[in-house]
């Protein structure tokens, strides 16, 4: 690893950081592929409504919500790469989604394996802090978001592929346990010898720094309204398919997700390894930028504009995902203190997961109504979050820590 580290653009990373970053990267290159083709193989294979599958990805990101507060805490508790190892462990669970009869067994699969997914997050998110210096934390964060959505995007490409030779759904989303089992490996390899603490600021809710711990709310009540606006790209998977169950459909839609996957990928590594400040730039380029994606998605499916003005707007909607997913967890790392840190990423990633589980309810039923009615929602939900993570980031009541 040490080796290839020279290679790589985000060089400054260190041997534990690289291998949390590629253990990312295996694991979207396997579920990835799979959250890809759960929507259609549910739709088109087992007849189920669009509105079920907003039911099941809502109590996928709901429950997700529970089992990453716990991962938090029991990574704070028990060990990080402990907890990491254990909860990936179980996302091949996915996989196995394609291969079963009926609904109700395809479902648990799917959710049992993000439930797993999210329970790690909090775990691995902790471990790359504690290996990496204060001051690289946007570009550590940002080169583990290209890695991971990366992976992602290779997953989708595959998956193109093997669509087009005529694989069928279910052994494509088999093949995914091989890279989740990968990346389960690598966490063993990590050492988790350099810590930070030091340099690490005081927890923020201490008194001592109202004005982080004021910036600290105002970013996890900014994270449950984007959250509301984050549906799961199923939703522009299907749109693009245009209702359609052919092969060329199918197509159409995974080609949706890698877009945005890859643009998200680029805009990640891109924005975290660039002078920017995580408060303005969190609002900036992630909220207000997913904000715009929604809201042209939405005028694509309301005036049924060329297929290349809905990718564009995908395109649009990655960009601010690669914002969002890079500086919310560097701004968190630096005002929550070391020993509650994992904990920390826990309260943002279920502030996420609230929003989501709201937001694919609202977008499954929203979406039986019309196509473009759902994208303005989620469009006007993202806005709000800029708006009011922006006004407190921006605002003269208080001077929070420089990040």
């Amino acid at each position: 690893m040490g080796a290839l580290a020279q290679y790589l653009p985000g060089k400054r990373l260190n041997r534990d950081g690289y291998l949390l970053c590629f253990s990312a990267f295996f694991a979207d290159l396997g579920y990835q592929g799979v959250a890809a083709l759960f929507p259609l193989d549910i739709v088109f294979r087992l007849h189920a409504p669009v509105f079920a599958y907003g039911i099941v990805t809502a109590i996928a990101f709901g429950g997700g919500s529970l089992l990453a507060y716990i991962g938090g805490l029991a990574a704070d508790r028990f060990g990080r790469k402990r907890i990491a190892i254990l909860g990936n462990t179980f996302i091949p669970l996915m996989a196995l989604s394609g291969v079963v009869h009926g609904l109700g067994a395809a479902s648990a699969l799917f959710i049992l394996g993000w439930w797993a997914r999210y329970f790690r997050t909090p775990a691995r998110r902790a471990l790359l802090v504690n290996v990496t210096q204060p001051e690289e934390r946007a570009m550590a964060f940002g080169f583990l978001h290209a890695l991971d959505i990366g992976g992602g995007m290779l997953s989708a490409l595959a998956v193109l592929l093997l669509l087009y030779v005529g694989s069928h759904i279910g052994g494509i989303m088999l093949l995914a346990a091989i890279p989740l089992v990968i990346s389960t490996g690598l966490l063993f390899f990590v050492r988790l010898t350099e810590l930070h603490p030091a340099e690490t600021p005081r927890v923020a809710s201490g008194p001592r720094d109202p004005g982080g711990r004021a910036l600290l709310i105002a970013l996890l009540v900014s994270a449950t309204l984007y959250g509301f606006s984050f549906y799961n790209l199923g939703f522009p998977i299907l749109s693009a398919t245009g209702g359609h169950s052919s092969r060329a459909g199918y197509e159409y839609g995974v080609l949706a997700f890698m877009i945005y996957l890859g643009v998200s990928a680029v805009s990640g590594y891109a924005l975290g390894a660039g002078p920017h400040s995580a408060q303005r730039s969190v609002w900036l380029f992630g909220y207000l930028a997913s904000a715009l994606g929604s809201g042209l998605i939405g005028l694509s499916e309301l005036f049924q504009l060329h297929a290349a003005a809905f990718y564009l707007s995908v395109a649009v909607l990655g960009f601010g995902m690669g914002g969002v997913e890079t500086f919310e967890p560097t701004i968190v790392s630096s005002i929550v203190g070391h020993t509650r840190l994992a904990r920390g990423m826990g309260f943002l990633t279920v502030s996420r997961s609230i929003g989501q589980f709201v937001s694919n309810l609202i977008m499954g039923l929203l979406f039986s109504m019309s196509s473009s009615l759902p994208y303005f929602y989620a469009s006007a939900s993202a806005f709000l979050a800029a708006i009011i993570f922006g006004s407190v980031a921006s605002g003269r009541a208080f001077r929070p820590r420089r990040l």
